[in-house]
C-alpha cells in the first residue's frame, strides 16, 4: 500500500483530523481509561503552537500523525514535571516531540519512523541541545535504535491505566 508524506500540516481542519485519528489510535489499543477522550478528540493548549506532520494512505485518508513543539528550557516543555522528576538538567533550546500515531490498518510500513525522522530534522534546524519525550513501551523500543536513552519511568497516567510511559532524551547536534 502506497503512504504519502511526511507532509507538515497547519490548516484548522487537518489539525482537528489529526486530534481524532489520536483519540481513535489510542482507543484501538485498548490500554485507554473509559471516558478518556470522551469527545472521540485529543489536544492541548501545546498544538497550535507546534509543527504537526501527517502521512496519508493511497486515497489520501489521513493514517499517522506526529508533534513537535521547542522551548527555550526545559522548564517550558509539556508535562515538564516529568522531566524535572527524572532528574532531567539540560541546557540548551529543548524539543518536545511527541504524539506519534499510527492507525492499525498502516502499521508496519514504516511510518512511525518517518514520522521520528520528520520530528528529530526539525528540532535540529531549531537548534535544539536535546529532545525529551515521554513514551509507551513499543515506542521506547523504536526510539533506542534511533539512540535515545532512558531517563527512568514517567508517573502513571491516569488515561491509560497499565502503561509504562518512559520518559526518554536524546542529544542533538553531535
Amino acid at each position: 500500500m502506497p503512504f504519502q508524506g511526511p507532509d507538515r500540516v497547519a490548516d484548522p481542519p487537518t489539525l482537528e483530523a489529526i486530534y481524532h485519528l489520536r483519540a481513535a489510535v489510542w482507543r484501538e489499543t485498548g490500554d485507554i481509561a473509559q471516558a478518556a477522550f470522551a469527545d472521540g478528540r485529543w489536544s492541548d493548549e501545546h498544538d497550535p503552537a507546534s509543527l504537526h506532520w501527517v502521512m496519508r494512505d493511497g486515497a489520501g485518508e489521513l493514517v499517522a500523525a506526529a508533534r513537535l513543539s521547542v522551548h527555550e528550557r526545559l522548564a517550558d516543555v509539556p508535562e515538564a514535571d516529568e522531566y524535572a522528576a527524572a532528574g532531567l538538567e539540560l541546557a540548551g533550546r529543548i524539543a518536545s516531540p511527541a504524539r506519534v500515531v499510527v492507525a492499525a490498518a498502516a502499521r508496519r510500513h514504516g511510518l512511525a519512523w518517518q514520522l521520528l525522522d520528520a520530528q528529530d530534522a526539525a528540532a535540529s534546524k531549531a537548534g535544539c541541545a536535546f529532545a525529551v519525550r515521554q513514551s509507551s513501551p513499543a515506542m521506547s523500543r523504536l526510539l533506542r535504535r534511533r539512540g535515545w536513552q532512558d531517563a527512568g519511568l514517567a508517573r502513571p497516567d491516569e488515561r491509560f491505566p497499565g502503561v509504562r510511559f518512559e520518559v526518554m532524551v536524546l542529544e542533538l547536534g553531535r
